[in-house]
């Protein structure tokens, strides 16, 4: 019984002495690693540019808001709510033309006048008037020219010309 006993005793020697070798090398710790999160994509501003017929928003040489037509409050209307689908506006740019009919002094304020009244309109409806620039370029960049006519057919003929420009740069 002595041999029994000795072969544990050597048996189990021989497995501490292999437990504490084995406490004793240097370990390793694997740690699951965290994955950041995908950034996300860039937001891309997006410029879109529509144009308004100011025969559409004002009566003739109209510029005021209270006379704007009824299908031009419905235009504006629109583009509030389009305002207000984009997730983050960077600017708002209003640009008034006038057709060549009358003089250019009365035509470049009369442009001014049409953009400013635009944009006091977007503000009375919630768009940040700070994100607004205005402008007035009167006749200068004209759409069409109708040459030899005159009268009605002329004014009728110019009416593209007669307008309000809206760039929007914005986050969608």
């Amino acid at each position: 019984m002595n041999k029994t006993i000795r072969m544990s005793v050597i048996t189990a020697a021989a497995i501490a002495v292999l437990l504490l070798a084995g406490c004793q090398c240097p370990c390793t710790v694997v740690r699951p690693v965290v994955m950041a999160p995908p950034p996300a994509p860039p937001r891309v501003v997006e410029t879109t540019h529509e144009t308004l017929s100011a025969d559409a928003l004002f009566a003739f040489g109209k510029s005021d808001i209270r006379s704007l037509t009824d299908r031009g409050r419905n235009q504006l209307d629109q583009l509030v709510t389009r305002l207000r689908d984009v997730r983050r506006i960077h600017s708002v740019s209003l640009i008034g033309y006038t057709d060549r009919i009358g003089d250019r002094a009365y035509n470049d304020d009369l442009s001014l006048k049409r953009a400013n009244a635009v944009r006091d309109y977007l503000v009375s409806h919630g768009v940040d008037g700070s994100l607004i620039s205005t402008e007035g370029r009167g006749e200068s960049d004209p759409l069409v020219n109708c040459p030899q006519l005159t009268g009605q057919r002329l004014h009728d003929c110019l009416a593209p010309n007669r307008r309000v420009q809206v760039d929007i740069a914005a986050v969608r």
